[in-house]
This record gives structure tokens, sequence and C-alpha cells, in this order.
């Protein structure tokens, strides 16, 4: 019988992957896709897990990741490399599925396997409520993308939800704030795009002060790490309002939110 794909939600406990499996799965496509000159980088929790294996059990305690863990793997890639995938996956058992590639126009690929259920492939860019392009800047890592751009990805969700707002305050704990992605959040580059996007900037913001608010209802944190958060985001919040903002910029905010500032999504499933 042909393997079906199913969403991770409709797949019973029984039969679901330990999220070790995950995190090997992760590591071997990325090592395996460079091998071939093509850049896989992961995204989201299982980048979070690679960067910060000493914050595990925190991130565990801070009752974020759920009775399933991971529900997928998030990858970063090129798309000149995108005629290279199909076979790629194929190779290492993975199905692609048809209907999300249909749908999405070519800007993102879904496989899936009897080993990982889904693996979601994005192109140059991840498009939501904010773009985050990721065009020459998926070679930082060897295995995941920057830690701006994983910051960036929580920082551009209008309706931010606990989850995501519990993944930026493990960044923000475990990781410095610099100029440079060498083991930072390059906030000069975050700030530098949001000089140009008021509409980033001003979701980014607000988002920023959420953080730091929803960090007294997580109990797993101790004082000394809510004041760490806080105070990371205080500066965070400084740098990008010293850094100077563009004539577009500086006309779009005085629109402010009289039109929308942001893209409306949906997602395929």
């Amino acid at each position: 019988m042909p393997l079906q794909f199913r969403l991770p939600k409709d797949i019973p406990m029984s039969e679901y992957p330990k999220p070790e499996a995950y995190l090997e799965e992760g590591r071997r496509l990325a090592d395996d896709a460079q091998k071939q000159g093509i850049v896989l980088r992961v995204m989201g929790p299982i980048a979070l897990h690679y960067y910060f294996p000493d914050f595990v059990e925190l991130y565990s305690r801070m009752e974020r990741l759920g009775e399933r863990v991971f529900t997928d793997i998030d990858f970063a890639a090129y798309g000149k490399h995108r005629g290279k995938l199909v076979p790629f996956f194929e190779s290492h058992g993975y199905e692609l599925e048809k209907r999300a590639a249909m749908v999405s126009g070519g800007t993102r690929l879904i496989f899936f396997s009897s080993n990982i259920p889904m693996i979601d492939v994005f192109f140059d860019k991840l498009d939501y409520n904010h773009p985050i392009d990721y065009r020459g800047r998926l070679e930082n890592h060897p295995h995941c993308v920057s830690l701006a751009d994983l910051m960036l990805q929580k920082l551009q969700i209008v309706q931010i939800n606990d989850k995501d707002l519990k993944d930026a305050m493990l960044l923000l704990l475990a990781a410095p704030l610099g100029e440079t992605d060498k083991d930072a959040i390059n906030i000069k580059y975050i700030a530098k795009l949001f000089g140009e996007d008021w509409g980033f900037y001003h979701t980014a913001t607000n988002n920023l002060k959420k953080i730091k608010e929803a960090t007294t209802g997580v109990k797993a944190l101790t004082e000394v790490q809510r004041t760490v958060i806080g105070g990371k985001v205080d500066q965070f919040l400084q740098y990008l309002e010293k850094t100077p903002k563009s004539g577009k910029w500086k006309g779009r905010e005085k629109v402010g939110e009289k039109k929308p500032w942001y893209k409306e999504v949906a997602d395929w499933a």
C-alpha cells in the first residue's frame, strides 16, 4: 500500500517518531545536501536545539513543545537549487506532497516519509506577515539559519502566540546581541531592514514588548532569567530606535495603522 501524507497532528502517538529522530534527520539531510552542492538550513525549534543544547531542559520546562515535541522539519533553501531537491529527497526515502506544491506556486515544497511525517522547504524567503529574505544568508551556520533570521521569524508574526513568545524568550536568553552573525543575534542587520520597512518595525517592536511582558507568566524562568531577557529587549528596542530611517519609512509612519501594514496569510492545509 502506497504511503499517504498525513498531517502530524493526525498521526497517533503510538506511531509518532521520537524527538531524536527529527534532530538526527535534520543534521543528516543538511550534511548530505551540502555534499551535493545544495544548501539546506533548519529553522524553528529544531534549530534552537542545535544552537543551544544546554538550554534544552529549560525549553522543555517552559511547556512550549507539547506532547509531540516536533511536528516537522522546516528548511530554508535557495531557489536556484529547487530542481535538485525533489530527486535529493526521493533518494533519501521521501515523497513530494503534490497538492502543497501546486498551491504554493513553487515557493515551498513539502515532503513526507514513513520516518519523518513532514518536511517543509521554503525557497529564498519566508513570506508570511512580513518577508524574511534568506538569499546570501544561509552559509552562516552549517545546519541552521542565522540567529538573526530565527529572531525575525518570531518578530514578523502579527498575532504572536504563546509558543512563539517562548521561542523568542529562549533566543534572547541564550544568545548575545551583536553586530555580526557569528554566534550572536545580528541586531545591526535587523535594524537596517526595519529602517526601510515601517510595517515590519511596527510589528516587531510591539512583539519585543510582548516578549518582555510575557516572561512574568512563564514559571520555568527564574527572576534572573527574566531580567536578562527584559534587559536584552530594552537594548534591542534602543538600538532600533537610534538606527536611521528612510524617507519611505517616515512617510509610512505618518499613515500608521490607518492602512494594513502587514500581509494576511493562510496556510495551504
